[in-house]
């Protein structure tokens, strides 16, 4: 890390030892021999970095080097903000008193006197370090040896492939055998513990079997939970409830969590994966008791993967009977097969001696996948024969256990990464161990932190961080990739062994606490620079920082992390003014729902600030001394719901890159002169104020200050269109020059009563650039879409329009189609016709629409043919005519369609579902049909090629007479109270899960359960479901009598047993008149012997 520090040093040297004037200038030559001290020693810094492992004598000599370094790069951040505050000051730049204080000639001249002093000092250490290292007999290396291979490396590398699951295939079918398995009588849940030493692939082979289709059909919900050292029963509860809910739970009470997560389980079979558990705490008794619940829910068959590297976990863990499943290295071939991929994935010149030390360095890996991945990933970029040797020969060196080997050949690879990525990779040690880890805040973090060097201008810094990341994610030091629908890659993680390399090279300087921990006896406060702290497991109880945190001064990072959505309770005020008076030299501080109501002005210390969140908190305003801040990089105000505007001189910060306040409700409009800001690669809102907001000594910027931000990119929202002047000041915002924007937000108010005609000018003028993805209308006022609207826009991908109440016709019937268009809505357009104002011309085909969804659009009938790979439809409130369009485009049953969701609400035209329609629907896996009062009869005549359907749902049917269901293989039927049928039926069940409850309404309801021999079996609730080839009733009492009489107590059907009968549920409705023709249409649907309506309800 020291290296990283020496070239920002000496990129900061550049431009003071060159200014000509004032206090610098007196200075000169003193920056001049810094410069000189700085990259003599920078010379052999790579060699001394690779010696420090071995060499304790030389890893003081580096470590005193760094505590220097991080002087002269704190004292060089002075000069430069003093010199860029003095700019605005000659600029004429008016500020607070309060804040300039500092910067008056008297105090500038004493600041540079002090200054001076520091800067004599620090070069007084540094001769006297630069003259101990002979001492060592460094090797001088003016160039990184590995960053020419890095280029090269990474113009290969542009997107990550993982490497194909390799020799797990008998684990994986063993494990999987055993899930799939019937339970023992005795147990109703079995733990099946995947036991062996870190990086052997435990989690991958947990993974591949998670995900296996076979494990999915078999187990109606799966859990995966990632426990780590912390195995705390109510934090896993929460968890496990946040898995199947899909949202964010509150820290409630252990037993409300539980009574939660009974309720949304019911009687459905479960597979709970446990990933990475230790043996930390009172971990047997926690585990006991969780056992103890989950025993309680449930159906019988569910079964829990426990992954360990400890053999007193898995056996304590470990179902009796069941042997924990031990998992061993990869075989030599495997091993070899493995590391021959990577490796060798390019042209290698040198054939058999390459391979013959790449084997050599593949048997000290001992089998284990991620020290292979590792170690062949880092001589993948070695060419020259030499390098291999070396580092065949330095491997070699590793002595000790196993452990203790794979860890030496992994810190080996980090050794040879390019300089620039190892304080990168290190301070990601900051992340807790397994956590998921937001691509976009790490390469922000690593810009505030200055690892970023980017020869370009500063608006790149962050696409070459980027690179970074993906360089180290090739190299295997990241892993578990999440990519958005774009392709870029939004989480990953780390591995546990990088972690620990990462924290092994950090030493002192970096600390990834728990919020619960104390920094007492943990803590050198002249040593540490980054902290952070985990609030995953934190309660509602007040946080109090550690005492040992008020004596730290030299903090470069303040992160919490996984903070709850309630917010930290205790980062207040007080605390703030604690961190910002000491820790002066912070260059990224986080106070994420930290519940501020307001910042202290205070924060005008922190002028070495780079990277400032402050998002979901309740300040109104911001400090005007947030302005002093000029080096701020990054200023995330995400969710401030109270914020009501921003400072007018944070337009003077020239160096923001990033500018976000998504969620500020109560944002009236921005400072004028937001223009000014031309390095913004993201402004996330932009707001049209009226006239005059601010105050009546400045107003809100105007829509045409976004002129001269080309550099935006990402997702820009405009709101407030309505109160745009004219066309003429629309166009002047130059959207089209845009060329890096890739989702748009066009919003105008509602209600409003006039300017439709200012609005299509408006929109007009708002044409963006011919490659944006995503783009959403949303109350525009005019009656038909500008041009730019069909012809510029092929490639957009997402195309979503909300309340365009006056627009008939979507696009001119001259127009290009959307030929990219993958997602379409359309909601609240009451007077949409269709998407072209004729039908002489042939509507064209949506070639690539996989999700389409039209609410609200009653008089909408006719829009362009769907494509065949089409898989989510949704049509809520719309003409039955537009169904029908829908239905007649499906493909023939002989190439089914793809659509894998239907869900069909408030079609009130609709009284029988077409004939054609589920034959066509072979894929479909979720049915919903709502709120359509009209329909009588859902009977199709076959359903049997719905073999992957997993979900329906009726609600408000309330004309529903008969419905019909035929060989299902594996639905979770849901139904409410007012959706019952008439008449149900099950036919030729072949489901290997299947869950059905119907309850009583009132006394005019009931259901009955009616046998072959037409004996009403109950008239009470009726819940039955199949698991592994056996019927479970509950409250049936004709079957209970039956099973009693064969001494038979349980409740248990097979289901050759149960197709012995004709097996009817029917509901009915007690009326004093039937009509005589519902009851004849009745019996012709039910088969012969089954008692009528009639009979039934007398």
């Amino acid at each position: 890390m020291a290296f990283a520090v020496a070239e920002a040093i000496l990129k900061k040297l550049a431009p003071l030892a060159a200014e000509q004037a004032g206090l610098l200038w007196s200075l000169k030559s003193d920056f001049l021999k810094l410069k000189s001290t700085v990259s003599s020693i920078k010379a052999v810094l790579l060699d001394a970095e690779e010696q420090s492992g071995l060499n304790h004598q030389i890893r003081l000599w580096l470590d005193n080097l760094k505590q220097v370094l991080y002087d002269a790069d704190d004292l060089l951040d002075d000069f430069s903000t003093e010199a860029l505050l003095k700019q605005r000051r000659n600029d004429g730049n008016r500020c607070l008193n309060e804040v300039c204080l500092f910067f008056t000639r008297s105090n500038q001249l004493v600041s540079g006197l002090m200054m001076a002093h520091r800067l004599k000092a620090i070069r007084t250490k540094l001769d006297e370090i630069n003259k101990n290292r002979r001492e060592f007999n460094l090797e001088t290396r003016l160039q990184d040896p590995a960053a020419a291979a890095a280029i090269r490396r990474e113009r290969q590398t542009d997107s990550f492939v993982p490497h194909g699951f390799v020799g797990r295939e008998e684990d994986k079918k063993k494990i999987i055998g055993m899930l799939l398995s019937s339970t023992n009588d005795e147990q109703k849940i079995e733990v099946i513990p995947i036991l062996g030493m870190g990086g052997l692939g435990k989690t991958a082979l947990a993974q591949c079997i998670y995900n296996d289709e076979s494990v999915s059909t078999c187990f109606q919900l799966k859990i995966w939970i990632c426990v780590s050292d912390n195995f705390d029963q109510a934090l896993l509860v929460r968890k496990m409830l946040e898995s199947i809910t899909k949202r964010k739970v509150e820290d409630l009470d252990l037993d409300i969590l539980k009574g939660e997560f009974k309720k949304e389980m019911g009687n459905k079979r479960f597979l709970l994966v446990l990933d990475d558990v230790w043996n930390h705490g009172d971990y047997k008794g926690n585990w006991d008791s969780l056992m103890s619940f989950c025993l309680q829910v449930g159906a019988i068959g569910n079964k829990i993967i426990v992954t360990t590297r400890l053999a007193d976990v898995a056996d304590h863990f470990a179902t009796k009977g069941i042997k924990p499943h031990k998992l061993k290295g990869l075989s030599e071939p495997e091993s070899w097969f493995l590391f021959e991929q990577i490796a060798f994935k390019g042209e290698v010149e040198g054939g058999e001696r390459f391979v013959n030390i790449g084997k050599e360095v593949m048997r000290k890996c001992v089998g284990v996948p991620l020290a292979i991945r590792v170690i062949a990933s880092a001589l993948s970029s070695k060419c020259n024969i030499v390098d291999w040797e070396a580092i065949r020969d330095k491997q070699a060196m590793f002595d000790g256990d196993d452990e203790r080997k794979i860890l030496g050949t992994l810190k080996l690879s980090y050794d040879n990464l390019p300089s620039k990525l190892k304080s990168c990779f290190v301070y990601c040690s900051l992340f807790p161990k397994d956590s998921r880890i937001d691509v976009k805040l790490l390469v922000q973090i690593w810009m505030g932190q200055g690892f970023i060097n980017s020869s370009q201008s500063s608006s790149a810094s962050f696409e070459v961080g980027v690179e970074y990341f993906k360089s180290l994610l090739s190299r295997f030091f990241f892993q578990e990739p999440e990519s958005d629908a774009w392709g870029n890659v939004k989480w990953c993680k780390m591995h546990d062994l990088m972690h620990d390399v990462a924290l092994g090279i950090a030493s002192e300087e970096i600390m990834a606490l728990k919020a619960s921990d104390s920094m007492e006896g943990r803590v050198n406060s002249d040593r540490l620079r980054h902290i952070s702290f985990d609030f995953e497991e934190k309660s509602r109880e007040t946080w109090k920082a550690p005492q040992a945190l008020a004596n730290v001064t030299i903090l470069r990072t303040f992160l919490p992390i996984n903070t709850p959505y309630y917010g930290i309770v205790g980062i207040e005020e007080q605390n703030c003014e604690m961190i910002f008076s000491n820790n002066t030299r912070l260059r990224v501080l986080s106070l994420h729902r930290a519940k501020l109501e307001s910042v202290p002005r205070s924060i005008h210390k922190l002028t070495h600030l780079r990277y400032l969140d402050l998002s979901n908190n309740s300040m109104k305003v911001l400090p005007y001394e947030i302005t002093v801040l000029v080096n701020l990089l990054v200023l995330i105000l995400d969710y401030c719901d109270n914020l009501e505007q921003l400072p007018r001189d944070i337009v003077k910060l020239t160096d923001l890159e990033f500018l976000s306040f998504n969620g500020c409700s109560s944002l009236k409009g921005l400072p004028l002169g937001i223009g000014r800001l031309t390095r913004l690669r993201e402004l996330s809102l932009f707001i049209v104020p009226p006239t005059s907001y601010y105050s009546h000594e400045a107003v809100a910027a105007r829509i045409s200050e976004l002129e001269h931000l080309n550099n935006l990119t990402g997702k820009l929202e405009i709101k407030h269109l309505e109160l745009v002047k004219d066309e003429a000041e629309a166009k002047a915002a130059c959207l089209f020059r845009k060329q890096h924007l890739r989702a748009l937000t066009l919003k105008w108010s509602l209600p409003r009563r006039v300017f439709a005609s200012r609005d299509v000018g408006v929109l007009k003028a708002l044409k963006p650039q011919k490659n944006l993805k995503e783009l959403e209308l949303d109350g525009y006022g005019g009656h038909s879409l500008p041009s730019w609207f069909s012809n510029s826009l092929q490639n957009l991908v997402v195309l979503t329009l909300f309340n365009l109440g006056r627009l008939k016709y979507i696009e001119d019937d001259a127009g290009q189609f959307l030929p990219c268009l993958k997602s379409l809505v359309i909601r609240n357009c009451r007077r949409l016709v269709s998407w072209r104002s004729t039908t002489e011309i042939e509507m064209p085909q949506f070639p690539s629409l996989s999700h389409l969804r039209i609410e609200n659009c009653p008089k909408l009938v006719r829009l362009p043919q769907f494509s065949a790979d089409i898989e989510t439809v949704d049509f809520t409130k719309v003409d039955r005519k537009l169904f029908d369009q829908f239905v007649a485009s499906l493909p023939p049953p002989s190439s089914p369609s793809r659509i894998k969701n239907l869900t069909i609400e408030r079609i009130r035209g609709l009284r029988i579902l077409p004939q054609g329609l589920l034959p066509h629907l072979a894929s479909l896996e979720f049915l919903w049909i709502v709120d359509c009062p009209n329909i009588m009869n859902l009977s199709p005549p076959a359903t049997s090629q719905q073999q992957h359907l997993t979900s329906l749902q009726f609600s408000a049917l309330s004309n529903l007479r008969r419905f019909y269901i035929f060989e299902l293989p594996g639905i979770m039927m849901t139904r409410k109270k007012k959706d019952y049928p008439r008449a149900f039926r099950l036919q030729d069940i072949q489901a290997t899960v299947l869950f059905f409850r119907m309850t009583l309404m009132t006394y005019k309801h009931k259901t009955h359960v009616v046998d072959s021999d037409r004996r009403i079996i109950s008239d009470v609730d009726v819940d039955f479901y199949i698991n592994d080839d056996v019927i479970h009733v509950v409250d049936s009492n004709h079957l209970k009598e039956k099973k009693k009489k064969n001494n038979n107590n349980n409740n248990n059907y097979s289901v050759r047993e149960m197709m012995m009968m004709t097996f009817f549920i029917i509901m009915m409705r007690a009326r004093k008149r039937e009509d005589k023709n519902d009851e004849d249409e009745a019996k012709e649907e039910l088969p012969f012997g089954t008692p009528s309506p009639r009979m039934l309800s007398s």
